[in-house]
């Protein structure tokens, strides 16, 4: 009986949570009244939260202290906003700010136009990427790298081959020969990031060092000491 008793007094902040109505509005552009998808609302001080979805549209349950709490509106391109919870009206307005990668300044519609599209390694950071993607698979499973290290010219074969589409609706799509996988995508104003979003929640982020038409530049936050991987467009 005890150990039932615990569970329903940890059931009990969650129930009280939702008793309050969840916060919730709409995020526009200040000028033009556009929807801004993905845009990224989290509370003041919190590393989590959401994203807006594709009218502009978002919902957070409410914290349990509410009078104090602050939420926090950020979009790529976009002067970020705080606004107390309990002043939070039904449509947020973001001013459109120049945004600058390298010697670039470009807007939030243009990057997203320039990243959505079908990419491919460069020949020039093939070697690099398998050795990255090499890397991060002994942290996760030790014996397969040791084996894949052992045939580093079939993995830098399959990097070559590899495809990663960007979609509009915030999706990535990554294509090895006959395999594939897909996971979420996002431009995060604030840390002037890429984060890639894997279908179990593991966060990726990227650094994005140049963005063009013909070429994406990337480099691991996680870990400086790498070199950039670098992209082409794919045929």
């Amino acid at each position: 009986m005890k150990s039932l008793l615990f569970a329903a007094l940890a059931y009990l902040p969650t129930l009280a949570a939702q008793a309050q109505a969840p916060l919730s509005g709409r995020v526009v552009d200040a000028a033009t009244g556009q929807p801004l998808p993905q845009t990224t609302v989290r509370f003041d001080g919190q590393a989590g939260g959401t994203n807006s979805d594709a009218a502009g549209r978002f919902q957070l349950a409410p914290p349990a202290d509410l009078a104090s709490a602050r939420l926090v509106f950020s979009y790529l391109g976009y002067q970020s906003q705080i606004v107390p919870a309990q002043q939070l009206g039904p449509v947020i307005k973001l001013e459109k700010i120049p945004y600058q990668i390298g010697e670039v300044l470009i807007t939030s519609e243009s990057i997203r136009k320039l990243l959505l599209k079908k990419w491919k390694v460069d020949e020039s950071s093939i070697a690099t990427v398998a050795t990255h993607a090499l890397n991060n698979l002994q942290k996760a499973d030790p014996v397969k790298a040791e084996k894949l290290r052992k045939r580093l010219g079939l993995l830098r074969s399959v990097t070559k081959l590899a495809r990663i589409v960007f979609l509009a609706d915030g999706t990535v799509k990554v294509k090895l020969l006959l395999f594939g996988g897909s996971g979420k995508w996002k431009l995060d104003e604030a840390q002037r990031s890429l984060q890639l979003i894997s279908p179990k929640g593991e966060n990726h982020k990227l650094t994005v060092v140049e963005l063009t038409v013909n070429r994406l530049v990337l480099h691991d936050k996680a870990n400086p000491d790498w070199q950039n991987e670098v992209y082409v467009p794919a045929d």
